[in-house]
């Protein structure tokens, strides 16, 4: 199992504050223009093949349009995703407008996935916190009905590609219509509220025009499986964010210990906006994703220096590696990891 095991040695004074400090002010400010033509081309990619593949009565044509117009919309979720945190353009009416329309074409209302996401990144892979926690304890698992674990066991080893869509049904989307269940907050509550007139707004305007051009409901089903495949390719991304940074220890104030960078190609960078350097974008989150793979040199070699993990990795090789993955959960208190034939060999499953 590769996941990084935190040693004495680990715990070494690294300070999360003296990381920050140590980044050039103008990595703080967001390459506006260049940002903006990248999200005309996303948006457009997004768009075009959509509107092409209602256009189109041959299926297999439609089909590959519709799985363009997918891949392309993961791709302004992550620019949502820079929007979320405030950094993908100036001014700040026009960072929203466009993390409105990045989300909710997602599939997601914006500003209740601002939140739930904040969260995550104050408590990245607690247990009771973190609305993204990939893994589970023992106890957990076993209290799970039969079809429960067998699906979990599923999106978490071969399966782990639909994962994120599972996840979308059950919390992502939920969150802003169970808002009063989720926080205290009247700001946060209002804010949600409101956005969910925008997030409905949007799309029956935009559903209400392909309607009136003659496509029926068309577009909504094509709309529909554009998500399913942006939240597949999302799931990718997400395994290799986090997956088997499991923390023993206390974490707080160490990203670094709960996040991996992945590399890749140029394109790939392209169409995830450098979300893959997440290690940087953990310990960073007020540095535009575009700045990111500039730090990254420097983040590297300070955790390095500190004998702390950096976690990285190949994207491709770590595509094999989750595929590959055997499941298993973790044993409470100690963290252990227990495969699933430890536990069928006990015959507690």
């Amino acid at each position: 199992m590769s996941s990084i095991t935190i040693t004495k040695e680990a715990t070494m004074p690294l300070q999360l504050t003296e990381l920050r400090k140590l980044i050039p002010k103008e990595y703080y400010e967001p390459p506006t223009v260049k940002n903006i033509v990248y999200f005309i081309i996303k948006a457009s990619f997004f768009l075009v093949p959509l509107y092409g593949a209602c256009l189109s009565d041959n299926f297999f044509i439609s089909a590959l349009l519709t799985l363009i117009s997918g891949v392309f919309l993961f791709s302004l979720g992550t620019v949502g995703h820079d929007c979320g945190h405030g950094l993908h353009v100036k001014p700040k009416w026009l960072n929203e407008a466009i993390g409105q329309f990045s989300m909710t074409f997602h599939g997601l209302p914006y500003a209740g996935w601002k939140h739930s996401h904040n969260t995550h990144h104050a408590s990245t892979n607690e247990e009771d916190k973190d609305p993204d926690r990939l893994w589970l304890f023992t106890d957990e698992y076993l209290a799970f009905n039969k079809v429960e674990r067998y699906l979990w066991r599923l999106f978490h080893t071969r399966l782990f590609w639909m994962s994120a869509v599972g996840h979308y049904f059950r919390s992502m989307l939920p969150w802003s219509f169970k808002i009063t269940e989720k926080t205290k907050s009247a700001e946060i509550i209002k804010d949600a509220r409101i956005d969910l007139i925008y997030f409905f707004s949007i799309l029956i305007a935009f559903h209400g025009g392909m309607y009136a051009l003659g496509f029926g409901f068309k577009s909504v089903i094509i709309h529909f499986f554009t998500i399913m495949i942006a939240l597949m390719c999302l799931s990718a991304y997400v395994r290799t964010e986090h997956y088997l940074l499991t923390n023993g220890t206390n974490v707080k104030d160490k990203p670094w210990l709960t996040s991996r960078t992945v590399l890749q190609n140029p394109f790939l960078d392209f169409l995830a906006t450098n979300l893959n350097y997440h290690v940087e974008h953990h310990i960073l989150q007020v540095i535009p994703h575009a700045n990111l793979p500039k730090i990254r040199p420097l983040m590297k070699r300070v955790i390095l220096d500190a004998k702390q993990p950096y976690a990285e990795d190949d994207f491709l090789k770590f595509m094999v590696k989750a595929f590959n993955q055997e499941f298993f959960v973790l044993e409470r208190n100690t963290f252990r990891a227990i495969p699933f034939s430890e536990l069928k060999a006990k015959q507690i499953v």
